[in-house]
């Protein structure tokens, strides 16, 4: 029968000490993989609202001169300084609308890395005994 090595186990302060910072180290892996996670779903976010932004901007610009065209062509040439007055302002309108959305869609968008944030907190509770 052959015997297999059991190993030592760390007895006293160092082996407590190895075992503390074993566990620091894998408290901190983890913490830089959810941290690497959130900034690979926030590039990936980042670049589809890019892209998506830039095509609707150039459909827009491209539909609205187009309607303007129509529209300068439509009326009479005495109410057509009247017309290009008229849907500047409507542009003007439309894009203060789409400022003021998008300012509050940036303040009341959940906060970038707000996982790793969490389990920072967690970790700092946990640490000062306040589970």
């Amino acid at each position: 029968m052959a015997s297999e090595a059991i190993p030592p186990r760390d007895e006293g302060l160092e082996g407590s000490m190895r075992r503390i910072g074993r566990a620091l180290l894998r408290v901190i892996a983890t913490r830089f993989e959810i941290l690497s996670t959130e900034l690979a779903d926030e590039r990936i976010n980042l670049t589809r609202l890019v892209i998506v932004a830039l095509t609707v901007l150039f459909c827009v610009q491209t539909g609205l001169m187009l309607a303007i065209v129509f529209i300068v062509l439509a009326v009479s040439p005495q109410n057509r300084l009247m017309a290009i007055g008229l849907t500047a302002l409507a542009l003007l309108l439309g894009s203060l609308g789409g400022i003021l959305w998008m300012r509050s869609w940036l303040k009341h968008r959940p906060p970038m890395f707000a996982a790793t944030v969490s389990e920072l907190r967690k970790d700092r509770e946990r640490l000062a005994g306040r589970e």
